[in-house]
């Protein structure tokens, strides 16, 4: 008995994770798609297109969501927003999220913060801690190969020292490989030319965004990293938040 209710928690969970996932992607969508519908002329929808596809969003609710936001159904106007907050020992969050209602939204993230026994922060009162980068992540690479007599896409692993040495010829301003994915950091007006590169060698791009990073990380003790992971949770169900960045180390 306890198995099975284990299995359907476990599914539950899966399902409202899945559910809060797509919700945001949705939401991005409409975003992206209010400088147009055609992902060919507009890098940003394209972006999140590949995310959504990735993450497999039904083709309908994709098309839903640009006619959306490209204005061409009834649609509500969606804004990308920062939070600022405190954690355990003056810990930092830096809190994205997509949203058509930031007073709900702004609500929402400060009841979840003081429910935890922490606060929101003023405007730049913790994001002066964050540096902005562009982030790319492989995850695997295709190749073309003959079968039958047809040209058929193989997904293979991608080699580490293949990827290395191909991915150092571009402008990019750091590398870490780990063994399933690849993160490529660069800057903001490299970005677009180099994610293009990156899949033109036929790496396939799982997350193509913008992330905010800690120039300097603390430590917290048990205790107190037991609270911070607790908000965590709180503003990670929230349908409306995107990500959320911190300054604490691994």
């Amino acid at each position: 008995m306890w198995r099975r209710h284990s299995i359907a928690a476990k599914k539950a969970a899966w399902d409202a994770n899945k559910s809060r996932v797509y919700s945001i992607i949705w939401k991005k969508i409409q975003l992206a798609a209010k400088n147009g519908a055609d992902p060919k002329m507009n890098p940003a929808l394209e972006m999140v297109l590949e995310k959504a596809r990735y993450n497999g969003l039904p083709k309908d609710v994709i098309e839903r969501a640009i006619l959306k936001g490209s204005g061409q159904l009834e649609w509500e106007e969606m804004k990308e927003v920062f939070y600022e907050g405190y954690g355990p020992n003056w810990s930092a969050l830096l809190i994205k999220a997509v949203t058509s209602n930031t007073n709900r939204t702004s609500q929402s993230i400060r009841t979840a913060l003081w429910k935890s026994g922490w606060s929101m922060a003023e405007i730049w009162a913790v994001s002066w801690q964050f540096k902005e980068q562009w982030l790319i992540v492989i995850d695997w690479k295709s190749e073309m190969v003959e079968d039958k007599g047809r040209q058929i896409e193989k997904i293979i692993p991608f080699d580490a020292e293949s990827l290395e040495m191909e991915v150092m010829e571009l402008p990019i301003e750091d590398l870490n490989i780990e063994e399933w994915t690849a993160e490529v950091y660069t800057s903001k007006a490299d970005f677009i030319n180099v994610r293009k590169a990156i899949i033109d060698l036929w790496y396939h791009v799982t997350e193509a965004d913008i992330h905010f990073f800690a120039e300097n990380t603390i430590n917290l003790s048990w205790e107190d990293r037991e609270a911070f992971d607790r908000i965590l949770e709180a503003l990670n169900e929230d349908e409306d938040v995107d990500q959320v960045y911190h300054n604490l180390s691994d």
